[in-house]
């Protein structure tokens, strides 16, 4: 049901103390795809109070042609970070969140193939260019004072349906860490993200990437989600889904690396999702729920916690349906 702007919605205060250093993902080209003017959705996201973003550095919109590089957008989401006080997680390389993951400049596309199911910088030339690209980027974004994490890929070892079967290998991704390694500033860190698969964590890919995220990386991220579409059902995360994630925190502990996550799921998945109808008809997603993941991955420990999904509560609120938004802002202040 729509909720008026004056309304609010009561969340269960399940854990005790406050909770602290939540964060969420905001994407201009996700703006861009439901008409959102970025400015104004990335200025209203901020004044609902987050602790930290992470932000994207999209290769189409760098490097529009060969030899020219444009850091507009890129410049003025860090300026205004700053000016918030709002630290950042910058994610470069080829890979970064949103679809279609992989974000080939149109010059590339038509000159490589950048499309084939495949391990995809066994391409030397491809391999090749995004090291160029790489370096321009955290050259030029460095000395950003917001930037305290730069994210190196967005789940770089997992193949999932998004991305059409193209994945990286760990050599690449490690090349591409020493890359951002030997530009950074000493208080900047390495986050690498990692998937957990529905229904119960047993993916056959979660454990290797786990691991090969724990030689590269200072922190690790996980994306949470907890409730999909599957055919006419849904996925559901099950005890071993929650038991998973408990063994990772407690490796990364021992390991002396932070554990984060990265994505929890705060906007829902059904193929209508922005139709205006009631919100018990989404029924993979809601405030309610989201803030049900929150605290659980901080009751196993898990710090800081990155919601998905701002977009698409600031996309609602243009449209006068109040709901994620209210239950968000209520969140952050509780």
């Amino acid at each position: 049901m729509a909720t008026s702007a004056g309304a609010s919605i009561t969340l269960p205060n399940l854990v005790s103390p406050k909770r602290s250093n939540l964060g969420t993902t905001f994407s201009q080209l996700q703006c861009w795809y439901l008409g959102l003017d970025y400015r104004e959705a990335f200025r209203e996201i901020c004044d609902l109070g987050f602790d930290r973003l992470r932000l994207c550095a999209y290769w189409h919109e760098l490097q529009p042609r060969p030899n020219e590089f444009d850091f507009s957008t890129i410049d003025w989401l860090l300026e205004e970070s700053d000016r918030r006080g709002i630290k950042v997680t910058l994610a470069v390389g080829m890979k970064v969140p949103r679809y279609p993951e992989f974000h080939f400049p149109d010059w590339m596309r038509s000159k490589y193939d950048t499309k084939t199911a495949r391990v995809i910088d066994r391409d030397p030339a491809i391999a090749d260019l995004t090291l160029k690209m790489l370096d321009r980027v955290v050259s030029h974004t460095k000395s950003a004072p917001a930037v305290k994490y730069w994210q190196v890929e967005n789940e770089p070892f997992t193949t999932i349906e998004i991305t059409h079967g193209r994945s990286l290998s760990e050599s690449f991704v490690r090349k591409e860490v020493k890359l951002v390694r030997s530009h950074a500033r000493p208080d900047q860190k390495i986050l690498l993200t990692n998937a957990i698969t529905l229904p119960d964590g047993q993916g056959e890919e979660d454990d290797r990437a786990f691991r090969a995220s724990l030689w590269l990386a200072d922190a690790i991220g996980f994306n949470v989600y907890t409730k999909v579409p599957h055919g006419a059902n849904y996925l559901e995360a099950q005890p071993q889904y929650w038991k998973k994630l408990k063994a990772w925190r407690s490796e990364l502990k021992r390991w002396g690396k932070e554990g984060w996550i990265a994505e929890a799921q705060a906007e829902p998945w059904e193929p209508n999702e922005l139709v205006p109808v009631a919100q018990s008809e989404y029924p993979s997603s809601s405030p309610l729920q989201a803030v049900g993941i929150v605290d659980r991955v901080q009751e196993i420990g898990f710090d800081p916690v990155l919601l998905w999904g701002c977009e698409y509560w600031y996309w609602h609120r243009r449209q006068g349906r109040e709901q994620w938004w209210l239950g968000m802002r209520q969140l952050l202040e509780s």
